[in-house]
């Protein structure tokens, strides 16, 4: 077992910046907003919540995220189908274990649902999609993989769907959803959706989780993280089907919980029920976020288009998920044949820092990156902390004004300094490319 891909790069950074090395940061997705004021207050006031909340989560909590699933997804779900924990991840693997069966996995996906599916002892069964169609998830691609599973001897009962999408950015559109809860039905699988950047949509095609049409057989996770930019608070949610399956489900997550991390930390629940209760302010600020990740994303997004970089169109959050196999040849001159290769040599060589696509379940000899745009909002790298959060707070003031991805008669969007790196130098990478042809 190795470190996260994600948090290993994240530190690799790190260190080559404290060495002096100037680094563009495109390997760690992490929203970057300042924490807004009305959780910065809640958590104030809870600080003195020195007691064990319970193993579930404060009811209250509980309560405010059933009624923020029925507000902005139309889930109806009552405060016992929600369980709090520490962050979605840790969640994600407690479901894992008190699921049964193999699990099937689309190619790509995050980096942490092979390891722990085999940390739980279960097989991690691929589901490929297809790289010229965005990476779009069928039934027929399923159905192949279950096939093949069972010619092997494994037995997938579970099916992990990350929609919006880390690595490729790309989002389900409401009739592959419905599809894909009707398959899942007819063949008895139970679906994860990791619905953790759903928030952070980019405006042109709407978030729709499977629970809509398969509520007897969907979980969802999400968490604070991406949306509210509070990462560090870890903060997750899990919910679960109504009825006898989920309260089964439910009492066996409870019980693993109590054993493991018995409860989140109870000043962060208490001051997390003000992020899932109805808030003009924090609803302008999650809506702003959404919009500069996708202003952002959608920029370097053209910017690899227009060098003839293949790439899948982002839809939501801030990732993009290019193929540089066209330039596999002129690789090869350099001494790279792997994915791997490719982002070693575009760190040392680019100062680029970027994640290969085999960290996301893909092969080793596929040219794929992730790139994370995250950190291109930042507008001044070396800015003090203070002045760097008020930089934010009036990028995000600014935020309305941006062009929806599509949109056309816009406005220029403001100057952000990373961002203009960043096509620079892709604009010199792929020039270099081609200078090796």
């Amino acid at each position: 077992m190795v470190s996260s891909p994600t948090l290993a790069i994240n530190e690799a950074v790190s260190r080559r910046r404290a060495e002096g090395k100037e680094t563009l940061h495109l390997g760690f997705g992490e929203a970057i907003f300042p924490l807004h004021p009305a959780l910065r207050q809640a958590l104030a006031e809870a600080i003195e919540s020195t007691g064990y909340a319970p193993v579930a989560g404060v009811l209250k909590l509980r309560q405010a995220i059933a009624g923020y699933m029925e507000r902005t997804r139309g889930i109806s779900c009552s405060a016992e189908q929600v369980v709090v924990g520490p962050g979605s991840k840790p969640l994600l693997y407690a479901l894992l274990q008190v699921l049964e069966g193999d699990v099937l996995v689309p190619r790509p996906s995050w980096v942490s649902y092979g390891p722990q599916i085999r940390l739980a002892g279960w097989q991690v069964v691929p589901v490929a999609t297809d790289p010229a169609d965005h990476h779009r998830l069928t039934p027929e691609a399923l159905s192949d993989a279950v096939t093949a599973a069972h010619a092997s001897g494994a037995k997938p009962r579970v099916l992990i769907v990350n929609s919006p999408s880390n690595p490729t950015g790309g989002m389900l559109a409401e009739e592959d959803v419905a599809v894909l809860g009707a398959w899942a039905r007819a063949h008895g699988i139970t679906i994860i959706s990791d619905e953790i950047y759903a928030e952070l949509a980019h405006g042109w095609r709407p978030h729709v989780s499977p629970a809509r049409f398969y509520p007897e057989g969907s979980i969802i996770t999400g968490g604070l993280s991406k949306a509210f930019s509070a990462g560090g608070w870890r903060l997750g949610y899990a919910i679960l089907p109504a009825g006898e399956r989920g309260a089964q489900l439910g009492k066996a997550l409870r019980a693993l919980a109590s054993e493991i991390w018995s409860a989140a930390a109870t000043p962060i629940e208490k001051a997390a029920i003000v992020a899932f209760t109805p808030n003009t302010d924090l609803e302008t600020y999650v809506r702003r976020s959404a919009r500069i990740h996708g202003y952002v994303t959608h920029a370097l997004y053209q910017t690899l288009i227009e060098l003839g970089v293949a790439c899948p169109k982002p839809a939501a959050g801030f990732y993009l998920y290019p193929d540089f196999a066209p330039w596999r040849g002129a690789l090869v001159n350099l001494g790279v044949t792997t994915g791997q290769q490719l982002a070693q040599y575009l760190l040392d060589e680019w100062a680029i820092a970027t994640l290969p696509g085999v960290a996301f379940g893909e092969e080793p000899d596929a040219l794929r990156l992730r790139l994370s745009t995250s950190h291109l909002s930042i507008v001044s790298t070396g800015s003090a902390p203070k002045e760097q959060a008020a930089e934010l707070w009036q990028l995000l003031a600014q935020a309305d004004a941006l062009p929806v991805p599509g949109e056309v008669g816009q406005p220029v969007g403001p100057d952000l300094p990373e961002l203009a790196k960043a096509q620079l130098r892709w604009r010199e990478v792929i020039g270099y490319f081609n200078s090796l042809a």
